[in-house]
């Protein structure tokens, strides 16, 4: 009797793991005929990076103003394109998608905006190396340009420039490329972390609460104790409410739901790659810890 009993349950068993197989199956050319169109897409529509003249958009004040407000699609989309060919990063898309997210701040806090004031000098500083380094093919390259240069020229910061012995030549003023870029690339790797803290979120979360933890963890151990106190007191009086409040005003999304976070995913895994490929350069020339 015992036995009878078993075996509609295998039955019913087998039946179901069919179904699953099936549903698998499905799921996997469904997955196969989104890749072909796709790749039918990629090859049917122009890609604009073969183009683009990024000499003369990296050229362009306009490309580089702050009277622009934060255009976070704009900023993806550049993103997107930087991330191509992270061992070649277009200077361009790069450093006009990190320029860009300088303006998020000021949807939140006026005090914050001011805070990361230096992100957009450095942004026109690496803008001022390529005119210096007009056969410069993409940002690693001009770092290793600079690199090849005598007399120390990659560590200049604008402080150490006598120490170095370049008190009164024409680089006594002169902040590398190779020092300046590793900066924005802490600053990528704190919008990177903010971004997943909003991802994360449902919604109910200060905004300034995300901005404050990811900076203790990415930036404060980078930064000098005045730097930090600056920070901490502009997160303090800073305003700009939770998560929800803020998706429509940073991002542009009228309801914080799973489009606006899969959205925020894409542009966090595009910023990953680009960091990287910044990260893996100056791993590699042991540069992590330039001053």
């Amino acid at each position: 009797m015992q036995e009878e009993k078993e075996e509609p349950k295998k039955e019913e068993e087998q039946q179901e793991e069919s179904k699953q197989e099936k549903k698998e199956e499905e799921t996997k050319e469904g997955e196969k005929k989104e890749e072909k169109e796709e790749e039918k897409k990629e090859k049917e529509e122009p890609k604009e990076e073969d183009t683009l003249n990024w000499r003369e958009e990296l050229g362009k004040d306009s490309n580089f103003t702050q009277k622009d407000p934060f255009d976070f699609k704009k900023v993806s989309e550049n993103f997107e394109k930087a991330a191509k060919n992270p061992d070649k990063l277009n200077p361009y898309y790069t450093i006009s998608a990190i320029y860009d997210l300088t303006k998020f701040f000021k949807n939140i806090s006026s005090g914050l905006s001011m805070g990361f004031s230096d992100i957009t000098e450095k942004s026109q500083i690496m803008r001022e190396r390529f005119k210096e380094f007009p056969e410069a093919t993409d940002i690693q390259d001009l770092l290793r340009r600079e690199m090849q240069m005598q007399l120390n020229i990659y560590k200049l910061n604008g402080d150490n420039n006598y120490e170095l012995g370049h008190g009164y030549d024409k680089y006594k003023h002169y902040i590398s490329a190779c020092r300046t870029f590793l900066r924005l690339l802490w600053f990528l790797e704190y919008l990177t972390d903010v971004f997943v803290g909003v991802h994360n979120d449902n919604g109910s979360t200060a905004i300034k609460t995300i901005l404050g933890n990811s900076y203790d963890k990415v930036l404060a151990p980078r930064h000098p104790f005045l730097t930090r106190k600056a920070v901490g007191f502009a997160l303090m009086f800073s305003s700009g409410g939770n998560v929800a409040k803020n998706v429509d005003l940073i991002f542009g999304y009228k309801v914080y739901n799973d489009e606006a976070r899969k959205v925020i995913k894409e542009t966090v895994n595009k910023m990953r790659i680009i960091w990287k490929g910044g990260h893996d350069f100056y791993e590699k020339h042991k540069l992590l810890d330039l001053k």
